[in-house]
């Protein structure tokens, strides 16, 4: 079995059974329990378990937004990273809609270098940094999220029918172990269903801490997005289908 196989095997095993020790995992994997513990290593490496005396568990469903200001500092330099290399994918003079989020706010701080984008977002932060740049700044109407200064709701999935979207640079809460982007917010999982709907093109940025989590509502398999920019260990990902999405590893 190779590593990535048996990394996804793990994550499944204790998602379904819950604590599960190492001895276990060797004996249901058939290997040594030396080559278990590296793999746990390697999973809360990158925040995908969290380690327990003699085991592991995963970490546990989002059902809640994190607060903006603690999900700003997390993984910084990394979401710049990430947001470095989204930028590469934007044509000059095109529409693009840039989706609530930290990493997300991070592609905006690197848009002041563009002139005459259209910038459609839902984030009152992405919003406040790029309204004084030399591009036109759209801000979907609705209901503010004070948690995280992200907009939803009827009026803003109105707005969003009116566009057409060149490309949409997306951020999720979360990825679970199937590919299947995830929120915990339900108005959410429907405004960025709305996006993906009416953009040509589209992209992810998600750091490694966002995989193989799950959050209460599901948005859509991970093959709904044409770029995927993460810093997530490519062995994680091979073997997995995604089809025609083009992954971007970061390191």
């Amino acid at each position: 079995m190779l590593t990535n196989e048996r990394h996804i095997k793990i994550v499944d095993i204790i998602t379904n059974q819950g604590n599960v020790s190492v001895e276990e995992l060797a004996k249901m994997l058939k290997v040594s329990k030396m080559t278990i513990r590296r793999d746990l290593e390697k999973l809360q490496e990158d925040n995908i378990l969290k380690r327990t005396h003699g085991g592991a568990i995963v970490n546990k469903v989002l059902l809640h937004e994190v607060a903006y200001n603690q999900k700003r500092k997390k993984n910084l330099e990394v979401k710049e990273k990430l947001a470095k290399e989204a930028v590469n994918y934007i044509i000059p003079n095109s529409t693009i809609f840039l989706d609530a989020g930290t990493t997300t706010f991070e592609v905006a701080l690197k848009l002041t270098q563009f002139t005459n984008l259209t910038i459609i977002t839902s984030d009152i932060m992405i919003a406040s940094q790029l309204y004084s740049s030399n591009n036109n700044i759209i801000l979907l109407g609705g209901i503010i999220q004070r948690e995280t200064g992200s907009i939803t709701g009827h009026y803003a999935l109105s707005m969003l029918e009116e566009f057409n979207i060149d490309l949409a640079i997306m951020a999720v809460s979360s990825v679970d172990n199937g590919m299947i982007m995830c929120t915990p917010d339900i108005a959410k999982q429907q405004l960025k269903r709305k996006v993906l709907e009416v953009s040509e093109k589209s992209l992810l940025v998600a750091d490694a801490s966002k995989f193989f989590q799950k959050s209460l509502y599901r948005i859509g398999p991970i093959q709904l997005i044409d770029t995927i920019i993460t810093n997530l260990d490519l062995t994680s990902l091979n073997g997995l289908n995604l089809q025609d999405s083009n992954v971007i590893i970061i390191k």
